[in-house]
């Protein structure tokens, strides 16, 4: 037996490996600062190439959407060596993100069977619930945002937990450094934007006056511009969006309205959210990341008859989002569509 423990922010875990299979315990959260303290678990289980690593979430109250590539990259590795993810006592909107994310295939999730486990879990799973739905609707604007915004080297989502702001997604794990140096400061366009309503700029980062226990850091991480853009739900301030570039000038006045349009999307996630009585927004985060899906498999169509990357790929299909007017997840469905008849029509090969 060899037995491991790591503790982080609001997560415990603790690792065991025994006649070839693995089995790691986590109790606490995993959201966006701790999902790399899980993911390292992770990795280390799979270096120890066992036959099964298997993930007890029994004592987890919030499992966020940012677990989903990291479970899913793990699984994809083990396979190649023979082995499984195996994942116990998944709370049931996590089932719905996993069949969303396409993982079926790859990971074998087994229910709990305990009805006393069940029983536990009934405490506390409301509002990690609907926490992990909202979390999971902001990650997508994230991620949307750092691919459209011209410039933009990360992007993260502020929002007021357990009595103070906090970065509840972020796309890098150097945008949740500069977020967090702005709540350990108390100073910085992140909490001004999330407090007072305003959007602020900081277009050169070696120029700025303001926020100077703050600055120095944001330049240490080799940040030149800041974009804060407040999150606002009739005229009250709810958080902000942050948008990071280590270029300096990066943010011109489309890129502006660009974070503007981003930072009402995820108002409106946040407001609804806040709604008890709301039935839709699991649904449409499961449709958002259904539309994800068919994202990736049009920038592969693209990869496939032009080469480039997959960034080179998104950009050409959201220029023509921006020039057509139409939505991305249309322009996606029909290249998909006509790509799979093109196929159909000429038939098998040789």
């Amino acid at each position: 037996m060899r037995p491991a423990v790591d503790a982080g922010r609001d997560l415990t875990g603790s690792l065991q490996f025994e006649r070839g299979r693995a089995s790691i315990t986590l109790s606490g959260e995993v959201d966006a600062f701790t999902i790399s303290r899980f993911g390292g678990l992770l990795d280390a289980a799979i270096a120890l190439k066992p036959a099964q690593v298997t993930v007890d979430f029994d004592a987890v109250t919030y499992l966020g959407t940012c677990a989903v590539p990291v479970i899913e990259g793990g699984a994809e590795r083990l396979a190649r060596s023979g082995g499984r993810v195996v994942l116990l006592r998944v709370p049931r909107s996590a089932h719905r993100l996993l069949q969303a994310a396409g993982l079926n295939e790859t990971i074998e999730v087994e229910r709990a069977d305990s009805q006393s486990a069940l029983l536990r879990r009934l405490a506390v799973s409301s509002i990690p619930r609907a926490r992990q739905v909202l979390d999971g609707a902001l990650e997508l604007v994230v991620t949307m945002a750092q691919a459209v915004v011209a410039g933009a080297d990360g992007v993260s989502i502020t929002l007021p937990r357990h009595g103070q702001l906090a970065t509840v997604a972020a796309s890098n794990d150097v945008v949740l450094d500069m977020d967090h140096d702005q709540y350990q400061t108390g100073q910085g366009p992140c909490l001004d934007a999330a407090l007072k309503g305003t959007r602020f700029h900081i277009d050169v980062v070696d120029e700025e006056s303001r926020w100077p226990d703050f600055i120095p850091r944001a330049r240490a991480r080799g940040i030149a511009s800041i974009l804060s853009t407040p999150l606002l739900a009739g005229g009250r301030p709810l958080g902000a969006l942050n948008i990071y570039s280590r270029n300096r000038g990066a943010f011109a006045a489309h890129e502006m309205q660009w974070a503007d349009q981003f930072a009402v999307q995820a108002a409106t996630v946040v407001h609804v959210a806040s709604d008890e009585g709301s039935p839709t927004l699991e649904g449409d985060l499961a449709d958002a990341l259904a539309s994800r899906h068919t994202i990736a498999v049009a920038q592969g169509v693209l990869i496939a008859l032009h080469g480039g990357t997959p960034e080179t790929a998104y950009a050409a299909l959201t220029g023509v989002s921006r020039r057509t007017g139409r939505p991305l997840r249309c322009i996606c469905d029909d290249l998909v569509q006509s790509r799979a008849t093109r196929a159909v029509q000429a038939g098998p090969r040789a």
